[in-house]
């Protein structure tokens, strides 16, 4: 009876022992998972980084220019310069003359602060006829003052003014002198001749224009 009572107290006693063991037992993996948890948390926190933004500097990067290039673009240019009417001598006689055509020029200018005119500068000096706008046009007479069937020639000059190194284009004009513009033909109605015989030749009354010569003398015949 004695023994049995031992047995069951060494019994009770190892129950308890292993009671008093398990808790530790079960908390002890805890430390694991969590060491597994936080050994993975570092993994997850590391995956969303963002590739995208990392290259978008690069990408804002490559479509930059050279330096210079769009200072380039933007200096000055004369886009056009032209004769927009060509010049014409008058022609005909005293009576019927047709009148001179003036030359008229045309320009335009980008990437300059304005513009300058030469006109038969042999010098080569920007604005000896003055300064101009960036657009417009300006007109000029010939003089056609030279020998008949001879060409009078002029030069226009053109420079631009600022925004960078000066640009210049040329213009050399002609027009030929066609005649002198003497009368060719007499007036209409003539001129009066100084040959003409008073005494049978009417005279003219300047205001009436009616002959004023004398009257004639034969008598009808009967």
């Amino acid at each position: 009876m004695t023994s049995r009572r031992s047995t069951a107290a060494v019994l009770l006693l190892g129950a308890l022992t292993l009671a008093a063991c398990d808790p530790h037992d079960l908390s002890a993996p805890a430390p694991s998972s969590a060491a597994s948890a936080s050994s993975s948390s570092p993994s997850s926190s590391s995956s969303p980084s963002h590739p995208h933004k990392s290259s978008s500097p690069s990408s804002h990067s490559s479509p930059s220019r050279p330096a210079g290039s769009h200072s380039a673009a933007s200096g000055p240019r004369i886009v056009s310069f032209r004769v927009a009417q060509k010049p014409k001598c008058a022609e005909g006689t005293a009576v019927f003359r047709a009148e001179a055509v003036p030359l008229v020029i045309a320009w335009k200018i980008t990437g300059a602060t304005g513009g300058a005119l030469s006109v038969d500068d042999p010098t080569g000096t920007p604005g000896t006829y003055g300064e101009v706008t960036l657009a417009g046009t300006e007109e000029f007479g010939f003089s056609c003052a030279g020998a008949v069937g001879s060409t009078e020639t002029h030069r226009y000059d053109l420079y631009t003014v600022g925004g960078g190194s000066r640009k210049s284009r040329t213009l050399t004009v002609s027009a030929k002198i066609l005649d002198d513009g003497r009368a060719t033909t007499a007036p209409q109605g003539g001129a009066a001749d100084p040959q003409a015989d008073p005494e049978t030749d009417p005279e003219t009354d300047p205001e009436t224009g009616s002959a004023t010569g004398p009257a004639s003398t034969d008598e009808p015949q009967g």
